[in-house]
């Protein structure tokens, strides 16, 4: 009966070990690094949550919520405007 295990088995058993443990070893790094960045990323989402606006939006929705409100009195102003024009005319005016 002859041994099975000799030394070129051993080689080739170790041979196909190596890059294997290797791959193991970087899927496993890889998973540690992409946890760290998902803790990184929450823990910075959470902070922007925080916040009640960002302050350039803040500062340009208030720009723009003060030309909304000089459009609306414009606006009334105008259906004023046009309402007397109407009536003093006689015109029938929508």
């Amino acid at each position: 009966m002859t041994n099975r295990f000799d030394s070129g088995t051993a080689i080739k058993i170790a041979l196909w070990c190596v890059p294997v443990l290797f791959g193991f070893g970087a899927m496993y790094q890889t998973m540690l690094g992409s946890s760290a960045d998902v803790v990184k990323v929450a823990a910075d989402i959470e902070q922007h949550e925080a916040l009640a606006a960002h302050p350039v939006t803040g500062a340009r929705l208030e720009i723009i919520v003060t030309e909304q409100r000089a459009m609306r009195e414009d606006v009334a102003e105008q259906a004023m405007n046009i309402a007397a024009i109407c009536q003093a005319t006689g015109a029938r005016c929508r």
